[in-house]
């Protein structure tokens, strides 16, 4: 049986994708309740298990965004990344600044990994998305210590991941964009967004904070492209075909982690994860309703989720050092459910001063950006891709592990 109309995302199928959104947020913030509230460090792996969903989830749909940016006139790379950029920046720049406010302020507490995470350094490092940076992990990497290596700002330690993503977009549209459709931009500025970027893809493949995180965006975006080459082909046999990837990945998956136990940063893991994932919504397709409260009450969720990554553990801490009722037993519940309701109602207030409106700020920055990546008049007609790979080799060889 196919979709409804043979193509487009079924009603089901999209609350579905806005439930796992939705779903990855709370699991990380049940992994940090744990360690904070309680000193247990995450034994199911629920924290891992929420980022592996986020970067699979991302590297599926803005492989289908970078699909649907091929429709449009040239140039594409600009818009796709002042999309990006937006998306990213427009809840996170004011969630910076409130979490360093509050740093300075109410937090009176370290949680630092190591390196520099206060102060202006690690500020303005944030805000370029330089924290962790693979430049820092490969000068440790190569027993060079610096310590104003610049980390996550203090309580704000999600943020170690958003960074790995904004590199992943900016790494992605070079390669989709100018190396394989070879749109020309500024040779210099496109030389210096591969310098940044591609470090961080490479090194995160095989190592960084999360091992894998370049790979299991890979799979999701490889995954992105087969529904796109599905859909093209009216989603032949559906029900057949993702009934039987989603076993046979609910099978594996079972098997692996008994043997080795649940990993969701193991690659074959991640793996089988996205089968389960993506043969269930490619199983939902077929069915056109959902139930509208079921519909409205998961769409508010996700809504904030991204919000909700970014503040949440801020809010926790601050609820940990100035709520009275820590204590032993029972009133620590009490203090887990303040800070919990604490940290939903901050991100909401997030997402409707500033998220919600991401699209206004894109709309806002494209032609900014295209005034900036246009190639110049003066420069030589090859395609300013080739000098990247070029480039980026060099540089990757420098910061492979």
């Amino acid at each position: 049986m196919k979709p409804a109309d043979g193509h487009a995302m079924s009603e089901l199928a999209s609350t579905y994708l806005d439930a796992l959104r939705a779903a990855g947020a709370n699991l990380v913030i049940a992994a940090h309740v744990m360690a904070l509230y309680f000193g247990i460090r995450d034994p199911y792996s629920l924290g891992n298990l929420g980022v592996a969903v986020f970067f699979l989830l991302s590297g599926f749909l803005i492989m289908q965004s970078m699909l649907n940016w091929l429709n449009k006139p040239e140039p594409r790379l600009p818009g796709f990344l002042a999309d990006r950029v937006a998306r990213i920046m427009t809840p996170y720049l004011p969630a910076l600044i409130l979490i360093t406010i509050f740093n300075l302020t109410l937090i009176h507490t370290n949680h630092s990994q190591g390196g520099t995470n206060t102060g202006v350094l690690t500020f303005v490092g944030n805000l370029l998305m330089l924290q962790d940076h693979a430049a820092f992990q490969g000068l440790e990497f190569a027993g060079i210590d610096f310590p104003w290596r610049i980390r996550s700002y203090n309580s704000a330690e999600p943020f170690w991941t958003v960074a790995i993503e904004m590199w992943i977009y900016v790494s992605m549209g070079l390669f989709f964009f100018c190396l394989l459709k070879r749109e020309r931009i500024d040779r210099w500025l496109g030389a210096a967004l591969a310098a940044v970027a591609v470090p961080v893809f490479i090194w995160n493949a095989a190592a960084g904070g999360g091992k894998s995180l370049t790979l299991i965006w890979l799979v999701g975006a490889m995954t992105g492209y087969l529904f796109h080459l599905w859909r093209a082909n009216g989603y032949a046999n559906i029900r057949s075909v993702a009934t039987a990837v989603t076993a046979f990945g609910l099978v594996a998956l079972v098997g692996r982690a008994g043997k080795v136990g649940f990993q969701p940063f193991d690659l074959q893991t991640a793996i089988l994860m996205a089968m389960i994932m993506f043969g269930l919504l490619a199983l939902l397709m077929s069915v056109q309703r959902a139930p509208s409260l079921l519909r409205g009450s998961v769409k508010f969720l996700a809504s904030y989720s991204y919000s909700l990554y970014l503040i949440h553990n801020t809010v926790l801490i601050l609820v940990l050092e100035h709520v009275n009722f820590i204590a032993q037993g029972e009133r620590t519940w009490v203090s887990v459910v303040i800070a919990v309701v604490a940290a939903h109602g901050c991100a909401y207030l997030l997402y409707l001063a500033f998220e919600r409106h991401y699209r206004i700020v894109g709309r806002w920055l494209r032609p900014k950006f295209e005034r900036v990546l246009a190639r110049r008049a003066s420069e030589a007609t090859v395609p300013v891709a080739a000098d990247l790979v070029a480039g980026s080799a060099t540089v990757a060889s420098q910061q492979e592990r």
